[in-house]
């Protein structure tokens, strides 16, 4: 029983290192932020955060794989909704929009990773982060060539219909954070399919 009390309580430890870790990187990029802040912003010493993650780069990757597996989650939870392609493709924004917007300080780690993925550039963490990121962007390209088979958007490259996608959707993300007052992630995501949709939408 003290043996599984402890367990708890070093996850619960691990989970909140983990979480002032995410708000320093989501701070600073990598290279600028140092472990000494992520141990003074969850207000423990350097020891304890060592034991828990042996390096910088192995707590940023996992603060990335939480993000990641907790996404996936919800994305499989938004896809087994019965619907047609647009109704999932919509409720895979909500996934994403509703993620970052209760935690942001996930997302400028994300964006920045993301742009090297999306050019091919070489990183430290492409290993990890590739498969991630390619995950992320498979299922937005399925439902992509789905809305192409339904007649629901024009019968454009899939590749670009995806990157269109994903980037509209990041900048309606942006707006609703920046914008006065408050936005329901419903707003964010129909704002940005809209603005998909006057472009590559099915022409009648």
């Amino acid at each position: 029983m003290r043996q599984g009390r402890k367990e708890r309580e070093r996850a619960s430890r691990r989970e909140s290192l983990l979480d002032a870790a995410a708000r320093v990187f989501g701070r600073k990029p990598f290279d600028e932020a140092s472990m000494q802040e992520v141990a003074a912003e969850a207000e423990v010493g350097m020891q304890g955060l060592y034991e828990h993650f042996p390096s910088k780069q192995e707590l940023y990757e996992q603060v990335i794989a939480r993000r990641a597996l907790e996404f996936q989650r919800r994305a499989a939870e938004a896809l087994r909704v019965a619907g047609s392609p647009l109704d999932h493709l919509r409720a895979l924004g909500l996934a994403y929009v509703e993620q970052f917007r209760d935690q942001p300080w996930h997302f400028p780690p994300f964006a920045r990773d993301r742009v090297n993925f999306d050019w091919d550039v070489d990183s430290r963490f492409a290993p990890r982060l590739r498969e991630i990121y390619r995950a992320e962007r498979a299922n937005v390209r399925r439902l992509m060539v789905e809305a192409i088979e339904a007649g629901q958007v024009q019968p454009l490259d899939p590749d670009f219909l995806t990157q269109l996608c994903l980037d509209v959707l990041q900048a309606s993300l942006h707006y609703n954070h920046h914008a006065r007052g408050p936005e329901s992630a419903d707003a964010c995501v129909d704002r940005a399919l809209a603005c998909i949709l006057r472009g590559v939408g099915a022409r009648g």
